[in-house]
């Protein structure tokens, strides 16, 4: 066998360092594009500590599930899911409004996606109010929790979803009236009417495209949340398009910051 010529050798190695360094690069620079796009729709408002969200993120595990049995929040404690302070399940909802993934009742029993931080719940007991005055009362999620690797450190504390501290809402059900059997919805992907880059709220934001009914309420929903104050971290279709099809809704702790885009 003929034997491979050390120049060779040498150019498929500095080549495979090469692509190594590129994708590195590559990596970095998404991540900093990232970084300055949250920053760039970051607003530091000066009342910040006085937002629910904020008095939420700040509870202990103790402090969060004793709030909860005194709103008569029926909830379950769940043993262990790395990365989240204070996990619990909902499943017969909170504030009259069941958020829940598409898996039936059973096996929502057993679905990762379907534990919150009792933090988060909270937020979504508050944002149930708002729900319920436009008649809705289901909340269909892609996940609140997603766990992270099982190489996640047992002590560490995820954000975000990692963290259950956001949930991904993409259709919300009206209420079945006596005699209907047929419930509708406000389909995100469909009725939020966005444009990347725009603002969802207040005097600058342009009107959802098509302008329905749905649209607006749904655009209407998203406000009022906004408005009070209840997540300190809120992406829509506007935001990018990772978020074309529902909207994120976070509780963040320890920051001083909130986005409503």
């Amino acid at each position: 066998m003929s034997r491979v010529p050390v120049r060779i050798l040498r150019l498929v190695l500095l080549g495979a360092v090469a692509l190594s360094l590129c994708l590195a690069s590559a990596s970095e620079a998404k991540k900093r594009r990232r970084k300055v796009r949250r920053q760039s729709v970051a607003t530091f408002p000066a009342e910040w500590a006085r937002a629910p969200s904020a008095r939420y993120a700040a509870l202990s595990a103790a402090e969060c599930r004793t709030t909860l049995s005194d709103r008569g929040i029926a909830f379950t404690s769940v043993g262990k899911a790395r990365g989240v302070l204070a996990p619990v399940r909902i499943i017969d909802g909170v504030g009259g409004v069941l958020y829940r993934t598409l898996l039936a009742r059973e096996k929502r029993l057993a679905n990762a996606h379907d534990v919150f931080d009792c933090r988060l719940v909270l937020a979504l007991h508050d944002f149930s109010a708002i729900l319920k005055t436009h008649d809705i009362d289901v909340a269909l999620i892609y996940s609140a929790w997603r766990p992270p690797s099982k190489r996640w450190p047992a002590d560490r504390l995820g954000r975000r979803h990692p963290g259950a501290l956001a949930v991904d809402i993409f259709r919300f059900g009206k209420r079945l009236e006596e005699g209907e059997t047929k419930r509708q919805w406000l389909d995100v992907i469909k009725d939020f009417g966005g444009q990347i880059g725009a603002p969802s709220c207040g005097a600058k934001a342009p009107r959802p495209k098509p302008s329905t009914a749905r649209s607006r309420e749904l655009r209407a929903i998203y406000c009022e949340a906004a408005e009070a104050r209840i997540f300190n971290s809120m992406l829509s279709p506007n935001y990018n398009r990772a978020h074309f099809n529902h909207l994120h809704l976070e509780v963040a702790a320890k920051v001083k910051w909130r986005i409503v885009r």
